[in-house]
């Protein structure tokens, strides 16, 4: 006998019931209107109980009291679903699955003795190799841009847009009770321009994110070693028309030095090499740029160093450049051991 079909189930094989970035989109729009029904609630209420016009029901009491609990519940769930699904935009199946199956493997006494120390002034690399990669063994975690500056958008988006709307609601209760607040309706102008500001910087940040959508690169081994070659996965999502993408290995010397009563830190980048450079090609909807490519360590470069006033960096910068898209940067520290000691007859 036939299954029924079920809208929101993925079905057997490799076909689904309808879009992930449309159902991602849905659950984004179910939170963001909880949390505005909640956020528009309570500034009623708050708004009606600074003016005096509470309606019999909610005057102050039990049932107030409750009625503010189940508003800012609503604010609460829907903030932190919106977040969350901004999160996860990007995660993949097939990414939850390797974590699930390198989760399984790892003993739980690995995680309870202590990383061989041989060399005090090289970086760990601890949370470089905690994040299983799909085709190779470890995927690299991104430091610049990325979810974090859509994260920070999200979060200010929420808290000021709340705050602006009771302050708009209460203006607005005044001006309707013939009771106007003139210091409060202009006070309320700058409020609402930055809450049109930032809803513009949330709205242009995820669909920054969503069309350009994320840049993973896996590595076969780490930590790197001069000499020594390494496999790379690069694979980037999106709906894009890409003009270049380019992969590079990049090292930069940084400083930390006083000057008068200002700390000043600087960056110099001291050596870049290209990997790989892909031009004009299509990304369609579902299906990411994928390429494998190899990376070797220059003979004679210098390890990576961590101290209190120098650093010396190594990291994979991905650049790229899609139509109608700004330019694209985002960087995958690595870090690089001392060679090898040779013994006597090398």
């Amino acid at each position: 006998m036939a299954r029924l079909f079920r809208l929101w189930e993925k079905k057997r094989g490799d076909r689904s019931t309808g879009s992930k970035f449309v159902g991602g989109l849905g659950e984004g729009l179910f939170f963001g209107v909880l949390f505005l029904l909640g956020s528009l609630s309570l500034a009623y209420l708050v708004a009606a109980r600074l003016l005096g016009a509470m309606p019999p029901l909610y005057q102050p009491g039990f049932g107030f009291w409750l009625m503010v609990l189940v508003m800012i519940s609503f604010m609460l769930i829907g903030g932190t679903g919106v977040v969350y699904t901004v999160l996860q935009v990007g995660a993949s199946a097939e990414r939850r699955s390797a974590m699930a199956r390198r989760a399984a493997d790892i003993e739980l006494l690995s995680d309870a003795m202590p990383s061989r120390r041989e060399y005090p002034t090289v970086p760990r690399d601890t949370n470089l190799t905690n994040s299983p990669g799909i085709r190779l063994a470890y995927r690299l975690p991104v430091t610049h841009g990325g979810p974090w500056v859509l994260f920070a958008a999200t979060a200010f988006f929420l808290v000021w847009n709340g705050i602006a709307t009771v302050l708009v609601l209460v203006v607005f209760q005044s001006h309707l009770s013939e009771r106007p607040d003139w210091f409060l309706t202009v006070l309320v102008l700058p409020f609402a321009a930055i809450g049109i500001w930032a809803t513009y910087y949330f709205v242009q940040q995820l669909l920054l994110h969503t069309g350009i959508g994320p840049t993973t690169v896996e590595i076969s081994d780490h930590p790197l070693r001069p000499g020594e070659s390494y496999q790379l996965f690069v694979s980037q999502a999106g709906r894009l028309n890409v003009k270049s993408l380019e992969l590079s290995l990049v090292c930069e010397e940084e400083t930390t030095y006083r000057q008068g009563t200002d700390i000043r830190t600087e960056r110099c980048r001291v050596y870049c090499e290209s990997i790989f450079i892909e031009r004009d090609f299509q990304i369609d909807p579902g299906k990411a740029f994928e390429c494998s490519c190899d990376l070797r360590v220059p003979d004679h470069a210098m390890h990576s160093f961590q101290a209190s006033q120098n650093a010396v960096q190594w990291m994979l910068v991905a650049r790229g450049h899609a139509a109608s898209w700004p330019v694209f940067q985002r960087c995958f520290p690595v870090v690089v051991c001392p060679a090898e000691p040779r013994g006597e007859d090398g």
